[in-house]
Parts: C-alpha cells; structure tokens; sequence
C-alpha cells in the first residue's frame, strides 16, 4: 500500500476500515481475474501510473495472462479512448516485462 493509505488507516482507522470492507465485500461474486482486471482499467480510466503498475502485478500474480490484460484494455476502448490505452501500454513497455514481448504473445 502507499504511505497515504498507510497514513489515513492509522490517522481514521474507523473510516479506512469500513472502506477495505466495503472494496472486499464488493466483488465477492467475482472470480478472482476478474476483480483484477477491472481494478486495473480503473486504474487506466484514472491514470494513476502507480497505481497502474501496482494492479498489473496484482493481476499477474492472479493468473491473468498478457493477452487477457491487453484484451481487457482493447475492451474498454469505448470507456477509456485511445489515449488512455496507450498511456497504459507505455507504462508497461517501460516496465520491461517480457511476458509483454509481441513474440511472447504470438504475434511474428
């Protein structure tokens, strides 16, 4: 987590503690790739880099694959635009992650 969020649970924990139960209570009907990927499009629609990068590796770890991660930003085209896109996919260009490769993917 960030020093912010850090900050806020220790300054409001009352407040904070109700948030996190409420994020968690939220996407209890979905698997949990899915929670990942749209927590990672949010992320995109907000621009958040670090959060971004953060979400991306949650999403990794929870077995979402480079395609489905681009498939899902490709699928949020009409909410996110162009932009949004390839601001993301800058991000994970500069992250040097080799899963991302084009020939990681198939593609020749």
């Amino acid at each position: 987590m960030s020093d912010a969020l850090n900050y806020l649970l220790a300054a409001r924990p009352e407040a904070m503690g109700h948030y996190f139960a409420f994020l968690k209570d939220c996407g209890k009907a979905l698997d949990p790739k899915t929670r990942a990927l749209i927590s990672l499009i949010t992320k995109v629609h907000a621009q958040t880099g670090r959060g971004f990068r953060q979400y991306l590796g949650r999403a990794l770890r929870e077995g979402c694959t480079p395609a489905e991660v681009l498939d899902a930003l490709l699928m949020a085209f009409p909410a996110l635009g162009l932009a949004r896109i390839v601001w993301a996919v800058d991000i994970i260009l500069a992250m040097g992650l080799p899963e991302f490769e084009p020939a990681a993917l198939g593609a020749e």
